[in-house]
């Protein structure tokens, strides 16, 4: 449902386009699409994704054109600091380390508003309107790992396993397509049932039938594995190092190792991968320091987007007993991530929902400027147990209408025009 917005190429140096929206000029890159300049594109996450005919465009751009400057109006409405009442928000650009846990430790109401609206400021300076959102299908609930905090880990015997075939995969993203959506994520527990070549083939089917930024949330597999992907056109990685403190790690991921996680990540980013990548908060024994280092250690991978969100505990893991985080415990490191990294792209996740039926609202009023929706069919939207508490019972279609007006009340755009 990330409605893009077409494009008109300006320019054409190498393999980077310039594209005028309206008379904003983008940057984005081309990997595998032919462009001219007059051309009109579709970007997201940076890369030029498909192409649109100038007689389809124009009706598009002509539909869009007075309502893309009212979004802009209403998001600098609500972007307005009148005055910021927390002293160390004065000098967000040269925060010390000791300055950021004071933030997170902010309970006084007046100063968490004044903490919000800054960054939700900096997010409108650096950024402007566009909310990128992603649709997230889950295709296997299937993984061989017995991650302490994951509920389809392979010790649930709970739940009712399923692996989607690759035609209910190729028409699940058949209708999301059809809904609007320009960016998606194929994910899936560590299922090695679905080998390189099965999954090559399905990402060579969806990028040979649409224009669309795809990635992949497989977990750890090789760097010859995801490379295949890539080249099969499958451009975005999304994959967590959960959390940067290596004896937590150890503890909730048995048999794995941190620095491993961290050099696959560094290994998609080499090879070009748009990456997405974070940690949980909420997790047993974490401290705020912890979380400092682990906002400082996402920016230090260079991510093109934040992904994290709150330990959701499931009853069939052993860390049933943990208290989950509250929303305030999240919006707080939404918040200092923006300040710390301006120009990034801060996803407010799905899991957020749980917390506060206005969770995404006040995720994107705190710094936030992504989405994730979830478009798993009916029928197997249930079994995928990450976490208690998920919405699965709304048709898809109400979600994104719904969704769709949250960002129009917020007048974000729900689209991506590249950098």
């Amino acid at each position: 449902m990330c409605y893009a917005i077409p494009g008109k190429v300006v320019s054409v140096d190498n393999k980077t386009v310039t594209v005028d929206y309206f008379g904003e000029l983008r940057k984005a890159h081309i990997i595998d699409t032919m462009v001219q300049p007059r051309e009109y594109v579709y970007a997201q996450g940076g890369i030029v994704v498909g192409k649109i005919s100038e007689n389809e465009a124009l009706p598009i751009l002509e539909t869009w054109k007075d309502h893309f400057f009212e979004l802009k109006k209403i998001d600098a409405g609500l972007s307005i600091l009148d005055k910021v009442s927390f002293p160390i928000l004065k000098k967000v650009e040269t925060l010390t380390k000791n300055e950021m846990l004071t933030l997170l430790a902010v309970e006084d109401k007046s100063e968490l508003d004044s903490f919000y609206h800054t960054a939700n400021k900096i997010r409108k300076e650096r950024l402007d309107n566009a909310c990128c959102v992603h649709g997230i299908l889950e295709f296997s609930n299937y993984c061989s790992n017995n991650c302490l905090y994951c509920g389809i880990n392979c010790s649930n015997k709970s739940i009712e396993r399923y692996r989607m075939s690759e035609k209910e995969i190729l028409d699940a993203v058949d209708y999301a397509v059809q809904l609007g959506f320009k960016a998606l994520v194929l994910q899936s527990g560590e299922d090695l049932y679905y080998t390189d070549g099965m999954l090559v083939n399905i990402v060579k089917k969806i990028r040979k039938k649409h224009g669309i930024l795809l990635f992949m949330s497989i977990g750890e597999r090789s760097k010859d594995s995801y490379k295949k992907l890539y080249e099969a056109g499958a451009y975005g990685a999304l994959l967590r190092f959960e959390t940067g403190n290596s004896k937590l790690y150890t503890h909730l991921r048995p048999g794995k190792k941190l620095e491993d996680r961290l050099q696959l990540i560094c290994e998609l980013n080499n090879i070009g991968f748009v990456i997405a990548t974070g940690f949980l908060i909420g997790l047993p024994n974490q401290t705020k320091k912890d979380i400092i280092n682990d906002i400082l250690l996402t920016k230090s991978l260079q991510p093109d987007m934040y992904s994290f969100g709150p330990l959701i505990p499931h009853p069939a893991t052993p860390l049933t007993s943990v208290p989950k985080p509250t929303l305030d415990d999240i919006l707080k490191v939404i918040a200092l991530t923006r300040i710390v990294d301006p120009e990034a792209k801060i996803l407010v996740t799905t899991a957020l929902e749980t917390l506060s039926f206005d969770a995404k609202e006040k995720g994107l009023m705190a710094g936030g400027n992504s989405l994730m929706i979830n478009i798993t069919p009916q029928k197997f939207k249930k079994s995928y147990d990450l976490y208690p508490g998920k919405v699965i019972d709304e048709p898809l279609e109400e979600t994104v209408k719904k969704t769709v007006g949250l960002l129009h009340s917020l007048g974000r755009a729900p689209t991506d025009l590249g950098v």
